[in-house]
This record gives structure tokens, C-alpha cells and sequence, in this order.
């Protein structure tokens, strides 16, 4: 069991160094590193630590933990958007679908979510984990298995009601409406 537990932190502190060696923020890591005469590793887990003691005991968490969940999936979006690659645009919009749904469960249970101890934190790692890469990435693994076998099972129904509430738009936008000699469009 230990065994795994520090080969699971050697993938973490080589993911790490990824982001900070090769990452697009290289060369302001670079530039913190050499004004401050610390390693960006080190720099990199204190800033993890301050903000998961933050999440936990700061003020407007609520907002940080959004703010982690949505800049950087935002920045990637668009990036991939730009990009003439298509896998990372399904990625990033898998991640969107995800997140969206999560956000509708989280309405629904305000008040149970909010009064739980360490929410804020808990929801931080919860959305970095939706915004890891590839099959083992949350975002992956809940819209695969949870998801889109929902929709896939009951789009027919949805679609029928989405082409009810269209028909019911459609008939009430067109009262009122007339050709000016006072019949109806």
C-alpha cells in the first residue's frame, strides 16, 4: 500500500515538474526562480499549500474555487478552439458538459454541499481532477459512465420536449404580430 502511495506521488511530482519545466508558464517560473533563489517545485507546493489552507479557512473561497474551476478550462477552450487539432476541443467540451451538469447538482443541493466541512477545498480538488487529460481524467470518466449513457437512453424524450417548448415559443412570439391591415402574421 505504501508502495503505491509514493509511486502515485512520483507521477504527481512528475506531472509537476511538466507543468513547470515545459508548461506555458515556463519562463515566469523561470524568472520566480531566479529572483527568489528557490526551486520552483518548492514554490509550486507552497503555493499549493496556501491555497488549500485558503479553500479551507479564507475569505471568499467560493469565488477562488470557482475562479481555479473556470480560468484556465476557459483559456485551454479557446486555445483548442484555435488549434486545427479536434481532440482537444471534444476534450475541453466534455469538460464543459461535466462541469455544467455538476454545477445543476450543486443548485439542487446548496444547502446540503455548502454546510459540509471543507466544501470549498474539496470541490477545488474535485475540478482539477475534472480537468486532468486523457481516459483517467474526471471529466472523462463521469461523462463516459454516467453521462451519456443518460442522454443516449433518454434523448428521445428529451427531444420531445425541447420540440414542445419550441412549438409552445413559436405559437406565443407570433401574438401580436400583424401584417398592419390587422391580420395576424
Amino acid at each position: 500500500m505504501a508502495a503505491q502511495i509514493q509511486h502515485h506521488i512520483r507521477n504527481l511530482e512528475d506531472t509537476l515538474k511538466g507543468y513547470l519545466y515545459e508548461g506555458p508558464l515556463t519562463t515566469y517560473w523561470s524568472i520566480l526562480e531566479q529572483k527568489t533563489k528557490v526551486k520552483r517545485e518548492r514554490i509550486a507546493t507552497g503555493l499549493l499549500g496556501f491555497i488549500a489552507i485558503y479553500l479551507i479557512l479564507g475569505w471568499a473561497k467560493d469565488f477562488v474555487c470557482n475562479f481555479i474551476g473556470f480560468i484556465y478550462p476557459a483559456y485551454a477552450s479557446v486555445l483548442a478552439v484555435e488549434s486545427a487539432a479536434t481532440h482537444d476541443d471534444t476534450e475541453w467540451l466534455i469538460y464543459w458538459i461535466v462541469y455544467a451538469s455538476f454545477g445543476i447538482v450543486e443548485y439542487i443541493g446548496y444547502t446540503f454541499f455548502h454546510s459540509l466541512p471543507f466544501y470549498w477545498f474539496g470541490k477545488c480538488i474535485f475540478l482539477l481532477w475534472l480537468m486532468a487529460p486523457g481516459e483517467k481524467g474526471g471529466s472523462h470518466i463521469l461523462y463516459h459512465r454516467l453521462i451519456r449513457p443518460f442522454v443516449l437512453k433518454h434523448h428521445p424524450v428529451i427531444d420531445k420536449h425541447i420540440s414542445d417548448a419550441k412549438e409552445q415559443i413559436n405559437k406565443y412570439s407570433n401574438i401580436g404580430t400583424n401584417d398592419g391591415d390587422g391580420n395576424n402574421v
